[in-house]
């Protein structure tokens, strides 16, 4: 079939922490981190999310890493380190963001779901606002353009500001930061968004997710997010290609009358 899925976690789930706070069913969070070559920045952040849901006592939490099966051994490295903690899915000979993070929902247990980055960008402390502006809405959007978002890297803030720019003021996308890739949403918002055609490509998955919110009439909202530099490694990230890349799908998107 071209694609083989390991679950290298053994068996069982694990949330954390336990699964009633105060007589009443705690909600259940999956956090997905799809990965590629991010095994030291995966160590880094995984403690951060532990540290960050464990003061939310109304939920309780599941992480899955999906890892492209990483030349740097991040699953395993994972799997290590952290235990029957952490999830951790190997895809053999098949490789991509989007549909990593698809793969990561499928396989969650959580009635909602968190989509953050592997590579210490999306910084946890944002969760839990995340998760109290979801009350209220049906689509959460970590947004580094409006008042209290931003982030350390001047030159690719102004430049996704302009993009993000043009996709709200000319093509009529419904938030600020359609490229976030920090989100929460409700599973069962996602599954009626129709999440296979969401989940394909690069990040342009992302403009497909608010774009499907607005048309079907969902609440979206924004919170602000301040963006970190990744401290290990080299950004796989290509600005100019993926302006292209992303500008081409959001066209797309404004024409497609399916």
């Amino acid at each position: 079939m071209g694609i083989i899925v390991c679950v290298v976690s053994l068996g069982f789930f694990a949330f954390y922490p336990c699964a009633k706070e105060g007589g009443s069913i705690t909600r259940r969070v999956s956090i997905i981190l799809p990965s590629y070559n991010e095994r030291e920045n995966l160590t880094v952040l995984i403690p951060k999310i532990f540290d960050v849901m464990r003061r939310l006592r109304a939920y309780t939490t599941e992480i899955i890493v999906v890892d492209d099966d990483s030349p740097d051994h991040t699953a395993s490295a994972i799997q290590k380190r952290f235990g029957k903690r952490v999830r951790v899915i190997v895809r053999k000979r098949v490789r991509g963001l989007a549909t990593a993070i698809r793969t990561g929902i499928a396989h969650s247990h959580g009635d909602i779901i968190v989509g953050m980055d592997a590579d210490g960008n999306h910084n946890p402390i944002s969760i839990p606002s995340l998760l109290r502006a979801l009350s209220v809405s049906d689509l959460v959007v970590g947004s580094r353009f409006i008042h209290g978002g931003g982030m350390h890297d001047r030159v690719r803030y102004i430049a996704s500001w302009l993009f993000n720019a043009v996709l709200r003021y000319v093509l009529l996308f419904p938030v600020w930061d359609n490229t976030s890739g920090y989100y929460v949403i409700r599973k069962k918002t996602l599954f009626q968004m129709k999440p296979d055609r969401i989940y394909q490509g690069y990040g342009d998955y992302h403009l497909r997710l608010v774009y499907a919110a607005k048309t079907l009439g969902f609440r979206v909202r924004e919170v602000p997010v301040f963006y970190e530099d990744r401290r290990y490694g080299q950004s796989k990230s290509r600005l100019f290609i993926m302006a292209v890349s992303y500008l081409r799908t959001a066209i797309n998107l404004c024409f497609d009358k399916r």
